[in-house]
């Protein structure tokens, strides 16, 4: 028999003991009916089973073995050499003269040797001072895949991008150059006095046409703006010398670009070109015209040894939209897979890219 609870509740606390239970009408309607539901992500939670220090430490056919069975790399024995397209490859082997784990042609006038990253989409071959290792590779592909930003994979990784932007060099021969800036966002001090109390972020972008591997990005400090301007406008004589007289100083060089009169400073043995990308107002014999932009226009450069050179001037390439493109599909992939192992998924459609290829 249960005991009497001692002391005695007070005569308020046991009358509501003694009413019945209140029953609850209450009926929860989910906001996501169908599908995975909308579950809260406990990344610190999640273990993938892999990590930066596996792949940093693991070495030949182990590291081989291993990104093949996460479907990261595909395994090239027994289909057809894409070299010379008739014989067929072989089991991965180790050659002890070429120092490199790789698949052997079995055709008798090829017999040439293929490593198990050629011809991936992300892992690439190298030689010299532009040989980046294959476990080193896959360990920024692991950060990235693991959200790692651009700006902390080298601290983590202490592979530092600057000593290959150090061996970037324009021109030479008389080559093509494009030259840009791009506004990527605005944010409001309300801390400054005064209307001009915007920021813009501003970037400029330098690459060498036919060169895609020369792109460099630098960052610009517009000046401030009032709240509703469209922009910060072009970008400033004094960004401008220092980056162009540091990249473009006596490297024989067409540069293009638009209409910012920044682009005008003289610069040694650079040859600038300008397309116009806004309707301009000009004034003939007291008469207003408006003049249409155009995108492309043809010059005829005199060289400093008296040669005539025809150039297409535009900035065609240095504007084009794939690199947005990318980052959209980069941040799709990541919001289909937010809840799921990433590193599985790279793999799965890694495979899927070596299958249907």
């Amino acid at each position: 028999m249960k005991k009497p609870q001692f002391p005695l509740p007070k005569r308020g606390k046991r009358r509501v003991q003694r009413r019945p239970a209140a029953t609850n009408t209450y009926v929860p309607v989910p906001y996501v009916r169908h599908g995975q539901p909308t579950t809260k992500n406990k990344a610190h939670r999640q273990r993938w089973g892999r990590s930066v220090q596996m792949f940093m430490a693991l070495r030949g056919r182990r590291l081989i073995e291993r990104l093949q069975k996460d479907q990261v790399l595909p395994n090239w024995e027994g289909h057809t050499c894409p070299r010379c397209s008739t014989g067929s490859l072989g089991s991965l082997k180790y050659f002890k003269e070429k120092k490199v784990w790789a698949y052997r042609c079995s055709h008798r006038h090829c017999h040439k040797m293929l490593q198990p990253h050629d011809y991936h989409p992300i892992f690439f071959l190298g030689a010299g001072n532009s040989q980046t290792k294959l476990h080193e590779q896959a360990a920024v592909l692991y950060a990235a895949v693991a959200g790692v930003s651009s700006q902390a994979a080298h601290l983590v990784l202490d592979m530092d991008h600057k000593p290959v932007e150090k061996d970037i060099t324009y021109g030479g021969n008389w080559e093509d150059a494009e030259v840009d800036e791009v506004d990527i966002g605005k944010s409001t001090d309300n801390n400054i006095e005064g209307d001009y109390n915007t920021k813009w972020e501003q970037w400029g972008g330098l690459v060498q046409r036919g060169c895609p591997s020369s792109l460099r990005l630098f960052k610009l400090e517009p000046k401030l703006t009032k709240k509703r301007a469209p922009g910060p406008g072009p970008i400033r004589k004094r960004d401008w010398k220092g980056i162009g007289m540091k990249l473009l100083a006596n490297s024989k060089v067409v540069l293009h670009s638009d209409g910012a009169k920044a682009y005008k400073l003289k610069i040694p043995e650079v040859i600038h070109c300008n397309v116009v990308h806004q309707t301009k107002k000009v004034k003939i014999n007291g008469k207003v015209h408006w003049i249409k932009p155009h995108y492309t226009k043809v010059y005829k450069v005199k060289l400093p040894n008296g040669n005539l050179l025809s150039v297409k001037s535009g900035t065609q390439i240095i504007d084009r939209n794939q690199a947005l493109t990318r980052k959209i599909r980069s941040a799709q992939f990541t919001y289909w897979f937010r809840y799921g192992n990433m590193w599985k998924a790279t793999g799965t459609m890694l495979d899927f890219l070596w299958n249907n290829s």
